[in-house]
């Protein structure tokens, strides 16, 4: 494996543009340009949040960007992450939105479609140093770009942490392959900025592991050396990245995985991702494959044992097919942060995730380039149709489920294992969705979304589905359907007994009713469950009913 002399870069940024990559530049471009320019449109989802509930668009400097707030990207974390260059970025697109009148949501879509696109030219750029044949090259880029499972990583605005890490990642690893013979502090502070966009980030260190031993054929001594400045800044980010996760999530050892059971997490979602890049159809948001959940299932050990047989069969054919075994090791090293050996905040909810493969899809892009390299039309026929298939997948399937956050988890929730994640956010959208429309004065149509929203509540849904009986229960009243409306608003208390509009509400319907003596038990049931009743309420209370036995 070793070699007598580095050698030198093959490929280049500004070889994007000489006569002979033209096409190929305009193809890396157009092509994802065509299939996700459908998310201009598309609402703010999930974690991109609402000024009534949070979310990363709620950060101080994104909402009122001052000398304070820009302060604060670096001196605080927020909704449990410390990336402040995504948060830097996302507040100058969104100033950039307001000085044209543009819609944001538009503005910050678009602005992870153009990322994507650059990330793939940057991956082009690393593979082709690796992959003669420039259309193999091309070829495995494009599903790089146009995977089905890119899709969360492209059209969740929040996940633009993601997109742009990644662009410095690249990047860096480019500069540090440009600079091969000497130390480049450029390449290190680009990997300090993808860290303090998204700490996952960390990955680039095993990326740059791999290739030193298969391209340059690093011994092991000389490996650790070159890559030891950026593990020591990958470690200390790592560090903070815990320190800060664990400081918004004091329950992390309610899902912790005891760890000799972590290699067979990890070997398991080896599996689901692999299962999920050849036959991507059934994707989702939310799996529920809980640290919990997956340890409890018989097939958690056997599973285990079919990525061990895969890697063994590889390791008999490593002087066969060593670019596949490059691959493979970019492809597992991709997503080793959140891979299960780790402890992260999401797995409380999922082990796996699509945007997990953003870096890992490396590893598939340079597989499926060293695969389309050999020479046989056949195989390349296939590969051009499965291709064809899969982007037919992101363009009619997979991408307009994001459009909405009512799509997205009435979606996602028809794939989860367990009805718990998705399930909860279906409640929240179909309640929102019925809220706007009780507010626009369509009573008939919030009904129908409200009703959806209890047929979808479960255990852990509660205290949303409180807010849901409690919104239905107010159009009944206003309809002056008391009956109906009493029995919301009870539900509503049971479900959420410390609720205050809950309490007033089912008080007020009872003082309607006459029912006095309900009226005043509930009265003593609000304050037991420390509710504090407006005086308006109480007075109310014993002017229509000031003898509580009746």
């Amino acid at each position: 494996m070793a070699k007598s002399k580095i050698p030198p870069l093959s490929f280049k940024f500004s070889d994007l543009f000489t006569a002979d990559y033209r096409l190929i530049t305009a193809l890396l471009i157009v092509l994802p340009l065509l299939v996700y320019a459908q998310v201009y449109d598309f609402s703010f989802v999930w974690d991109d949040g609402l000024a009534s509930i949070g979310g990363h668009m709620n950060h101080p400097f994104i909402v009122n960007p001052s000398w304070v707030s820009f302060g604060q990207l670096f001196s605080e974390p927020y909704f449990g992450m410390y990336i402040p260059i995504t948060y830097l970025f996302w507040g100058g697109l969104k100033e950039f939105a307001d000085l044209l009148s543009l819609p944001s949501n538009s503005v910050l879509h678009l602005s992870n479609m153009v990322v994507h696109i650059i990330n793939g030219l940057l991956v082009f750029i690393i593979l082709r140093q690796f992959v003669i044949n420039k259309w193999a090259v091309l070829v495995g880029t494009l599903f790089f770009l146009l995977h089905p499972i890119q899709v969360e990583s492209v059209a969740f605005i929040s996940e633009f942490r993601g997109l742009l890490a990644f662009t410095f990642s690249l990047s860096a690893l480019y500069i540090y392959l440009k600079n091969q013979e000497n130390f480049s502090y450029l390449s290190l502070f680009l990997f300090v900025l993808a860290l303090l966009s998204k700490p996952s980030a960390t990955v680039l260190v095993l990326f740059v592991f791999v290739i030193n031993y298969f391209h340059y054929g690093f011994k092991l001594k000389n490996n650790i050396l070159k890559i030891l400045p950026f593990a020591l800044v990958a470690f200390l980010f790592v560090l903070n990245a815990y320190f800060v996760q664990f400081q918004h999530d004091t329950n992390s050892s309610n899902y912790a995985i005891a760890i000799w059971q972590r290699p067979f997490v990890w070997l398991d979602s080896v599996v689901f991702y692999l299962s999920q890049l050849i036959y991507p159809y059934y994707l989702s948001a939310s799996y529920t494959l809980s640290a919990k959940f997956i340890t409890q299932q018989w097939w958690f050990y056997p599973l285990a044992f079919l990525p061990l047989g895969l890697s063994y069969w590889l390791w008999l054919k490593r002087k066969t097919y060593p670019m596949s075994i490059f691959a493979v090791l970019l492809f597992v090293a991709g997503f080793f942060t959140t891979s299960g050996l780790i402890t992260f905040a999401f797995q409380n909810f999922s082990l796996v995730a699509d945007r997990y493969l953003y870096f890992a899809m490396v590893g598939v892009a340079l597989l499926v380039a060293t695969i389309f390299s050999i020479d046989k039309k056949i195989t390349r026929a296939v590969i051009i149709v499965i291709l064809l298939v899969f982007t037919s997948l992101s363009a009619f399937r997979q991408i307009p489920v994001w459009h909405d956050p009512l799509k997205l988890w009435l979606h996602a929730h028809t794939y989860e294992l367990t009805q718990k994640y998705a399930h909860s956010n279906l409640v929240v959208a179909l309640y929102r969705k019925g809220k706007v429309l009780q507010k626009a004065q369509k009573k008939k149509q919030a009904l129908v979304y409200f009703n959806k929203a209890i047929e979808h509540s479960s255990e852990s849904t509660k205290k949303n589905t409180a807010l849901v009986f409690g919104r239905r229960g107010m159009i009944f009243f206003q309809q002056q359907k008391y009956q109906k409306a009493l029995a919301d608003f009870t539900k509503a208390v049971e479900s959420n007994p410390s609720g205050y509009s809950e309490n007033v509400n089912k008080i007020h319907t009872l003082i309607v009713l006459k029912k006095c003596k309900q009226a005043h038990l509930a009265t003593s049931v609000a304050r037991k469950n420390k509710v504090k009743l407006e005086a308006t309420t109480l007075i109310h209370l014993q002017q229509n009913c000031p003898d509580g036995s009746k």
